[in-house]
């Protein structure tokens, strides 16, 4: 017989379509969940705010048939979900890991949507313009598949799923390592889609897969006064501005060339009337690296620059950046983790549709609080079409394409046939 290794796969054309069917011939609606998907979005909520969309989620699982004991809250809104099997142990179930799990954040972020021709705009001052809903939605699928098959996973092995809160600047993953989720836990696995990568394709490495990332805030203190006498004032609007021009140098001047990072500057705001020159001014940003030692090379430029040009307007300048709990760090997959997946990716994929392109990337995550603790693979899932779902994740027009929650759900039942030594797709 040839190694499954071995063997050359092919995506078909109609690969979606092939997806759908074979999740709803294992008992997932995935028609059902797309709804659900559209819903969350509707009613997009916030770091630990994930109340009704937590809620969702339960009563989901309590319809795919998995008892409440079964459900822990943790981290506030999250959800740790235990699948154990209940079939007859052989001598071959002895074999691999005990259990692993499988991560889904479930945060929106607070911006606004400007997708107003969609029927499921959210409502809310809240929207998924990450796909967060859409990675619930795929979770969902693998775990009414997983559920209703669970006389076919030996019962000395358990699925945990992990429903994420507050994956977007909270710090979710650590609260929920934390609680305790990851006991007994051998391996950890977890997808982000990416409008970057075309549907029915995967993107992964192992090693540095994204950077860690750090938020500061600058606030530049001055005096102010009418805006007829500057001579008078210490402009503190002014100072901000040659502070956020200044920073540009650590990447060109300061930082060797060789060490990729990004420092942004996302907001700048200072004043409330035109003619009146302001008191204060606050800026916020982050800072990406993929290494520790960078970051805090990077930290310490930001506080000079800051302190030193504040100081050359007669005002004073006070940085503050995220706190070590909440810092993410670089997103590192192990690599025997990794391989598992890149292998799975083919098959279920093609052998030309899973590759590094593009990678590491800037972008992070907090899984990385998950593979500090577990060996395990965080990767890409591909979306874009020729001319949708490829705007770029935190872009107001952003939108799941819900044409691969069948195709996620598939991968990660699959994962767990791989992992957990069984068979369940039939």
């Amino acid at each position: 017989m040839q190694s499954l290794d071995k063997i050359s796969y092919v995506q078909p054309p109609n690969w979606k379509e092939l997806h759908h069917e074979l999740m709803k011939a294992n008992g997932a609606n995935i028609d059902e969940l797309t709804n659900l998907r559209q819903d969350i979005h509707k009613h997009a909520e916030g770091q630990y705010e994930e109340v009704r969309t937590s809620a969702l989620i339960v009563e989901q699982l309590k319809k795919y048939g998995l008892d409440e004991s079964s459900i822990r809250r943790v981290a506030v809104t999250g959800l740790e979900v235990s699948i154990q099997g209940s079939k007859a142990v052989s001598e071959n179930d002895r074999e691999g890991p005990k259990m692993i799990a499988i991560r889904a954040d479930m945060d929106a972020l607070k911006m606004p949507e400007n997708n107003k021709e969609i029927p499921y705009h959210t409502i809310t001052e809240w929207a998924h313009m990450c796909g967060h809903d859409g990675h619930v939605a795929i979770l969902l699928a693998a775990a009414e598949v997983l559920i209703k098959s669970r006389d076919r996973i030996p019962e000395n092995k358990t699925v945990k799923l992990f429903f994420q809160p507050a994956e977007e600047g909270g710090a979710g993953a650590k609260r929920m390592v934390n609680d305790g989720v990851l006991e007994g836990v051998e391996e950890v696995y977890g997808l982000h889609n990416s409008p970057l990568c075309p549907a029915g394709e995967i993107r992964v490495k192992s090693g540095t897969m994204m950077a860690g990332a750090c938020g500061v805030k600058i606030t530049v203190n001055g005096k102010g006064g009418h805006g007829f006498m500057p001579e008078n004032v210490n402009d503190c609007v002014s100072a901000a501005c040659y502070i956020h021009t200044e920073l540009h140098t650590i990447k060109s001047r300061m930082i060797a060339s060789s060490e990729n990072f990004v420092l942004t500057i996302c907001t700048i705001n200072g004043g409330t009337a035109m003619n009146v020159f302001a008191d204060s001014c606050v800026m916020t940003g982050t800072i990406r690296s993929f290494t520790p030692q960078v970051m805090d090379a990077v930290r310490a430029k930001v506080v000079q620059i800051a302190e030193n040009t504040a100081k050359s307007f007669g005002c004073i300048a006070e940085v503050q950046f995220q706190g070590d709990d909440t810092t993410a760090l670089p997103v590192i997959n192990t690599e025997i983790e990794t391989n598992h997946v890149i292998r799975l990716g083919k098959q279920i994929f093609g052998e030309d549709k899973v590759s590094d392109k593009g990678l590491p990337i800037a972008g992070s995550e907090d899984f990385s609080f998950f593979l500090q603790e577990r060996p395990g693979c965080f990767f890409g899932l591909g979306m874009a079409e020729a001319t949708k779902f490829n705007r770029m994740n935190h872009t107001s027009d952003y939108d799941f394409n819900d044409s691969i929650i069948a195709s996620g759900g598939l991968f990660w039942v699959r994962l767990v046939e791989d992992r957990l030594n069984t068979q369940i797709i039939q």
